[in-house]
């Protein structure tokens, strides 16, 4: 078989088998590549029904003609049909099938069945036997880390674009999404210094009050005076300022020694994908990514 060509081994195979035409195409093509096409340092996968695991197996040698006893049984008591073979290694252990890379699940050999080649996963079923997982090879960790980047970069871009009272109204969303209670009817407008009144019963910010302002100054950081104004108006209350652009290090400084909260636009970057923002918000951005009001 070592050197037959697939007439040859078609040929034999129909005269040894009573079988139809189609399975034996099928086997000879099996055992051609077996024969001919496997080579050493390839890799073979199949599936163990029985444990649900998935094995990976290193070709480490040409192919063998058997030289073990005739009258040797299989697992289940079967007489071994096998005359010739090649030897393997498992460089990794059973990996459940539950958590085997899904792309390659529909091709896996199962018990007794054809053998064929995979002629464009190598690279992958290669991380796996080197214990790798190929979801980060495929797309590498820095790979994903920029674009990702990227992507929170864009997003808050698009979100300082909104005006003064969608800032106001995302700050809203935003302490709600925390648990806050907040009274929508004393949001912004004409009130002077505290934009937002939240109030937390439960949670990881335990039952406090917090008062905050909420500036969109274009292009310009809020300076410590500003948020020393907070401070004098804010009561007995947990404080922050939200300020779209961001803070001077002294805003920062000051406001680090009196416990004052300082939130500027890259701050809601994971809130803005999360897409639970109100409607008219979502529409603004279109956000596609966690928005439930994706739009193309």
């Amino acid at each position: 078989m070592a050197t037959a060509d697939r007439d040859t081994i078609w040929k034999h195979l129909k005269e040894v088998y009573d079988v139809d035409d189609g399975k034996t195409s099928a086997w000879t093509g099996s055992l051609y590549r077996f024969a001919r096409e496997c080579r050493k340092g390839d890799y073979v996968l199949y599936y163990d029904p029985e444990n649900k695991k998935v094995m990976i197996c290193r070709v480490i040698s040409d192919l063998l003609y058997r030289t073990f006893d005739l009258a040797a049984k299989d697992l289940v008591g079967e007489e071994v049909d096998v005359w010739y073979h090649r030897k393997v290694q498992y460089p990794v252990g059973p990996i459940p099938v539950l958590d085997f890379y899904g792309a390659l699940k529909g091709k896996l050999l199962g018990p007794r069945i054809a053998f064929w080649e995979i002629s464009d996963a190598f690279d992958i079923v290669d991380s796996l036997a080197n214990g790798v997982a190929p979801h980060f090879t495929v797309a590498s960790d820095p790979e994903i880390r920029s674009a990702f980047d990227h992507l929170c970069s864009l997003v808050v871009k698009r979100a300082a674009a909104l005006n003064e009272c969608d800032w106001e109204w995302l700050v809203v969303d935003f302490l709600k999404a925390q648990g806050a209670h907040v009274d929508e009817r004393r949001v912004g407008g004409s009130r002077a210094v505290i934009d937002i009144e939240a109030r937390f019963d439960l949670g990881l910010l335990g039952e406090s009050t917090w008062r905050v302002q909420v500036k969109r100054l274009e292009g310009k950081q809020i300076d410590w005076p500003d948020v020393e104004r907070l401070k004098r108006h804010g009561g007995d209350a947990e404080l922050c300022y939200v300020s779209v652009f961001g803070f001077t290090a002294e805003a920062r400084r000051n406001a680090a020694g009196d416990g004052i909260r300082l939130l500027e636009a890259g701050d809601f970057t994971a809130f803005l994908l999360s897409g639970k923002l109100r409607d008219d918000i979502s529409r603004k951005l279109r956000l596609p990514i966690g928005s439930k009001n994706a739009q193309a």
